[in-house]
């Protein structure tokens, strides 16, 4: 018997109301793969450990902020995630454009064949190399145009419209 897929926007709404069972659901089903990206972003486990709790009690406090129009759930608890790594990085100085190689931080395109072919990280993995670079290194590195540009020697007109373009793909992939 299959399992259903977890339903975020039901657990993110119910969360919203107070439900602390609905809370406790969407951390056990979304926490280790939350540790797992907060990890890699941060590279310090209990560092890591310490922004995802951060990370849910943010859910948990702004839960009623979050609106079904303009967003998937997942994707609303993701970007509170990256938005307070990247911050941290900011703040310890370590997010410099020559801080860190991007590619040692960025994930394996071919880890991603094995996921479904539904899923975003499918939909990236099927992007060429210039339109996944730039995208990889923005959201895990929090890099602008111009750093991107700067760290693949192109100009930054070049590197925008790579990233516009592989968006658009992305968002044509998951509508189909």
């Amino acid at each position: 018997m299959a399992v259903p897929p977890f339903d975020y926007e039901a657990a993110l709404l119910a969360c919203a109301r107070g439900d602390q069972n609905a809370f406790q659901e969407l951390y056990q089903h979304e926490s280790p793969r939350m540790l797992a990206l907060c990890t890699r972003m941060l590279t310090q486990s209990n560092s890591a450990e310490e922004l995802m709790r951060d990370t849910f009690v943010s859910i948990w406090k702004n839960a009623q902020s979050y609106d079904p129009s303009l967003g998937a759930a997942r994707a609303w608890i993701y970007s509170i995630m990256r938005y307070r790594a990247l911050n941290r990085l900011r703040q310890s100085g370590r997010l410099r454009p020559t801080a860190v190689a991007w590619n040692d931080s960025l994930p394996n395109p071919e880890s991603v064949h094995a996921l479904p072919e539904s899923g975003l990280a499918h939909a990236i993995s099927r992007l060429d190399e210039d339109q996944r670079r730039p995208i990889l290194m923005a959201f895990y590195n929090g890099y602008t145009y111009e750093q991107i540009a700067t760290r693949l020697k192109a100009p930054a007109a070049q590197i925008k419209m790579q990233v516009q373009e592989g968006l658009r793909q992305i968002r044509e992939q998951q509508a189909a």
